[in-house]
This record gives structure tokens, C-alpha cells and sequence, in this order.
């Protein structure tokens, strides 16, 4: 991580920490007339998020261990906890101030008891939310559903009938998801039969030397034509080179802006995969590159895209792509960052038309930050391509 966005991240945590900490002693301590050494625990959780998310940065064999990853694991559960605590004051800030500014004046006639009455009653009631949305989302973090497409063939294409594709994105192995994560998804993903397996960027959430142990199960995952894998934004925040050069040799089959030839049902198609658009800012020769990784591709060859930011999607409907695989977006993982997302990509879940290419936008198989799946499921996507006869 480079000096200035450190000094930009640690700028926006210190407003973050002065905001909700005058919230809490606004609606909380003040409210219900707590002790003012109170805010101290709130000064504690805070920091103490900070630092284990500062201290993972640095990694090394020291913190490489089962008690560390404890007290992480806990940090990214109270990290979940204050973000939606923020949510709520931002909400209480509202109401305050659309209350001054229809009644600028403070009314006698105002009975300040009910008023309090009821403004302690929101206090909890949001309290006890956050708390359950917290649980519930702990919960399903950790359990990634199969979740079953049907992806149209055009009449051309119609000898792909059948194809099954597996695909998992944004696995985010590293702070929180461990080895025995990855098992899970290859005892799940060996039950589907696959012909192919896809990870659409954003596997790994540190370096090789710590995570390449814990990837083992990915390795030995079984399908008829092999697993394919393309970088998301995040294989760049950790030497992305490395992990490139170490999934080379361990069977997951990177595509940097390039194509495999694959057979299915005696009929060719072509798998292509590009970099994440992020790549530019480390490597500008090798950034997002759908017209390489199409080159040399036969027009009438049906042809499928990894791409791990839907927003590719403009670049690859010029060149002739069927279908693109993409992920980013974890589905928004939870209200409202889902509402969110969507002002940055032109697709947040599920199978889109764009221009008359599929564009299916996975939902993540792990979680990044906070372990919070609230609304929006983890998942193993069984993609089948169909072709169905016009009636």
C-alpha cells in the first residue's frame, strides 16, 4: 500500500471516528444518561478494527497464526456492527434535521417526555437491528448456496446444449476464509460434475507465501476441461504477478487477456479472459484487453468472457462475445451497499442482456470486510447452457 492512500484511508477513519463518536454520545449516552467513560468502549472497538486491519497489511510468520486470525475474525464482526451503527445515525441525523427545519422553533406545547420517550425507543430499536442483522448475516456468510442458471444458445450454437459451467468469484481467501472454506466449496462444486470451472478474480486477499497452503483444495478441484481463473482488483493490492505465476502451477489455468480453445459435445468454443481494469495502475501494458483476448478467434465461434468487473461489458459486446462471466459487485452483499454499487456498475446480479450478450453478474462465494451476508446470498453458480427448440 502506497503512502498516499494510507494517509487518505487514515484521514477518512479519523472523521469516521469523530462522527460516530458524537452520535453515540448524542443518542446514546447522553439520551439515557450513561456514564460519559462509557464512550470508551466505542474508542476501544474502533481502534482496535483499525488495527488488526493495519496489522494484516504487514503480514509475516509472526501473525500468521490460528490466535491471531481469532481476534481478526472478531475485529471484522465488530467492523460489520459499527458500520450499520453508522447507518442508523446517519438516519437519526436526518430526522433531526428535517425536524428543524419544519419546526425551526421549539414548540411549548411539545411534550418533551413523550418526545425523549419515543427517541429512546428508536435508539433501541435500531441498537437491537443492527445487532440482528449482524447475527443473521454472520450466518450466512459462511454457507454459499448452489445457485442454478439457464443461459440461452442461439440455433448455431445449439450443439453447446448442456454445457454446465461452475462458477466461483470473489472466494476472498485470506483474513477471515481459511482452508477449510476452500474444502467445503470443492466437496460442493465436485457434486455438480462440472464440464468446466471458472473463478472470475478476487481469490485471495494477501500473498502467495501465507494463502497458497489454504488454496490447496482450489487446486484439486475435478472437472472435465479444467478450471480457468482471471484477476480481480484484489490480486493487485497483493503482487498480483506472484499469484499469476503461482496459479500457473497449480493447475488453475490463468487467461491474461488471452483464449483456450475447448471442446464440447464434438463442437469448439472459446474461453477468453481478461484482466481487471485495475491492473493499468501497476502493469498499463496489460490492463482490460477484450480485443487480444479475442484475437485470432473465428467469428462464427460461439465465445464466453471472464471478466471479473461487469462493467467490461461495453468493451466486449464490440468484439463479438456470446457471454461474459463477471463478478465485483458481491450482489451489493448486504443493504445498502447493494443500492450503492449500483451507481458504479451497469449490472449488479443475476443474468442481464447487454446489447445481446448474457451478462451474468455472480453474487461472490466469500465476502470482503465484514463477514455480513444480509438479503443477499453467498453462491456456487451451476451455469447451464440451453438451447430449446422454437415452438
Amino acid at each position: 500500500m502506497t503512502i498516499v492512500p494510507t494517509l487518505i484511508s487514515g484521514f477518512i477513519s479519523l472523521l469516521l471516528w469523530l462522527y460516530i463518536r458524537h452520535n453515540i454520545k448524542r443518542n446514546i449516552i447522553n439520551l439515557f444518561q450513561l456514564n460519559y467513560r462509557a464512550i470508551w468502549i466505542f474508542d476501544f472497538f474502533f481502534f482496535y478494527c483499525g488495527f488488526f486491519r493495519f496489522l494484516y497489511r504487514i503480514q509475516g510468520p509472526s501473525i500468521n497464526n490460528s490466535f491471531f486470525y481469532f481476534l481478526m475474525n472478531f475485529s471484522y464482526v465488530m467492523l460489520g456492527l459499527l458500520g450499520l451503527l453508522t447507518l442508523l445515525f446517519i438516519a437519526l441525523d436526518i430526522k433531526h434535521f428535517f425536524d428543524r427545519f419544519l419546526h425551526p422553533v421549539d414548540r411549548p406545547q411539545i411534550d418533551h417526555s413523550r418526545r425523549d420517550f419515543f427517541k429512546k425507543n428508536l435508539a433501541l430499536t435500531g441498537i437491537a437491528a443492527s445487532t440482528v442483522v449482524t447475527g443473521v448475516g454472520f450466518a450466512n456468510s459462511f454457507d454459499p448456496k448452489i445457485k442454478k442458471v439457464e443461459i440461452p444458445l442461439p440455433d448455431e450454437h445449439k450443439n453447446l446444449h448442456g454445457l454446465k459451467i461452475v462458477q466461483l468469484s470473489d472466494i476472498h481467501i485470506g483474513p477471515t476464509l481459511k482452508k477449510d472454506f476452500c474444502e467445503m466449496l470443492r466437496e460442493r462444486i465436485e457434486s455438480i460434475d462440472a464440464d468446466l470451472v471458472v473463478i472470475t478474480g478476487d481469490m485471495i486477499d494477501g500473498k502467495v507465501e501465507y494463502l497458497k497452503d489454504e488454496l490447496l483444495p482450489l487446486t484439486k478441484l475435478k472437472s472435465k476441461l479444467g478450471t480457468f481463473f482471471v484477476t480481480g482488483n484484489h490480486e493487485y493490492y497483493w503482487f498480483a504477478n506472484e499469484w499469476i505465476e503461482w496459479s500457473k502451477t497449480s493447475g488453475l489455468n490463468p487467461l491474461i487477456n488471452e483464449h483456450r480453445k475447448l471442446t464440447y459435445n464434438n463442437t469448439e468454443f472459446y474461453l477468453a479472459g481478461v484482466n481487471d481494469p485495475f491492473s493499468v495502475r501497476l502493469d498499463p501494458e496489460n490492463g482490460t484487453n477484450p480485443a487480444k483476448a479475442v484475437a485470432g478467434v473465428p467469428d462464427s465461434a460461439y465465445k464466453i468472457l471472464l471478466a471479473h468487473q461487469p462493467v467490461t461489458c461495453f468493451q466486449a459486446a464490440k468484439y463479438g462475445f456470446h457471454t461474459q462471466l463477471s463478478g465485483h459487485t458481491h450482489g451489493g452483499q448486504g443493504f445498502p451497499w447493494n443500492v450503492a454499487v449500483m451507481a458504479i456498475q451497469p449490472y449488479v446480479r443475476g443474468l442481464n442482456n447487454h446489447e445481446g450478450m448474457n451478462v451474468y453478474v455472480h453474487s461472490g462465494t466469500g465476502f470482503w470486510g465484514p463477514p455480513n451476508r444480509f438479503m443477499v446470498d453467498s453462491e456456487i453458480a451451476e451455469i447451464h447452457f440451453i438451447h430449446r427448440e422454437n415452438a
